[in-house]
């Protein structure tokens, strides 16, 4: 695989708009992934899965018929694909959230699936209803070009890192949620949720895991960065030196943390990454006692 040296500059500041309304209408298809999947452990049937042109849905179901929904970031398309050859085609562009909510099961009505979703935004700073919601309506393509190709050299890197695990991991994930691009591992443990956590985190929690991600920032924390944990908190984990050089711990978060431009910026982004993913990992695997040797094995090599 030909390493991408540069990486595209992500301003999210000025591109806060239209990142939200990305959020919210990925929230939409997610909700409807979950009404058309069964439930499945550490919410495997939530993420959405990145392709070559943008996100897409799982496998969904309705009745006999299977179902894709595919956000075409390069073509700006919402794709709606059956498998009797039925489809609809709804353009992306700018709209009120509450509009793009409609179409969506305008068209999910038309090709005759029958699905209900809570219209209620999720694990954001501030809960709207995608059903009422006017307030977000930008779609800037040049703030969504940046993200998705930021998304695709992401991918590239986790997949990577994930080439070096033999135990149980999850597909690079777009949590729709927390709007994160994210890989975790598991040591084959159960876990105990936190007492007070809410029914999202008591079913997310319940294993130990180590896990990295990218998220493009909001509106409390506007910086997009790369973070890593490992649950439960291993003791001591804070004090461990990790790569590269501008990583630090976030005790108001709980984990490690680089920033989007500390990666971008290096000499080589992808290399400083995958050093950020193996030494998150490393420091948290050995302080929880992990069983490496039987867990881990020697990562494929990047083919040119």
């Amino acid at each position: 695989m030909a390493q991408q040296t540069t990486w595209p500059a992500l301003d999210s500041g000025a591109c806060r708009d239209t990142l939200t309304t990305l959020h919210l209408s990925t929230q939409v298809i997610g909700k409807v992934q979950i009404a058309l999947t069964p439930s499945m452990a550490a919410w495997a049937q939530a993420p959405l899965r990145l392709t070559a042109r943008g996100l897409m849905t799982q496998l969904l179901w309705a009745g006999d018929r299977s179902l894709s929904i595919e956000f075409d970031l390069t073509s700006h398309e919402l794709r709606f694909d059956l498998s009797d050859g039925a489809r609809r085609v709804m353009a992306l562009e700018p709209r009120p959230v509450c509009e793009f909510y409609a179409g969506v099961m305008a068209a999910l009505e038309e090709l005759g699936v029958e699905v209900t979703i809570d219209p209620m935004s999720v694990e954001m700073p501030e809960s709207v209803s995608c059903a009422t919601d006017t307030s977000h309506s930008s779609c800037d393509r040049d703030c969504l070009a940046s993200l998705f190709q930021t998304w695709t050299r992401v991918a590239a890197v986790f997949d990577q890192f994930r080439s070096g695990f033999r135990g149980k991991q999850t597909p690079v994930d777009l949590w729709w949620g927390t709007f994160d691009l994210s890989v975790a591992r598991f040591s084959g443990r159960a876990a105990n949720p936190p007492f007070d956590c809410g029914a999202i985190e008591r079913v997310a929690m319940d294993a130990e895991q180590s896990l990295v991600g990218f998220w493009p920032g909001d509106e409390r924390s506007p910086e997009p960065a790369f973070f890593a944990y490992t649950y439960p908190k291993p003791a001591g984990v804070e004090t461990v030196a990790v790569a590269p050089a501008g990583a630090f711990w976030s005790p108001e978060a709980g984990e490690f943390i680089v920033p989007y431009d500390v990666i971008r910026r290096s000499a080589d982004p992808p290399a400083a990454l995958l050093s950020f993913c193996e030494s998150t990992y490393a420091a948290g695997a050995r302080l929880a006692g992990w069983d490496r040797d039987r867990l881990e094995r020697s990562p494929s090599a990047p083919r040119g």
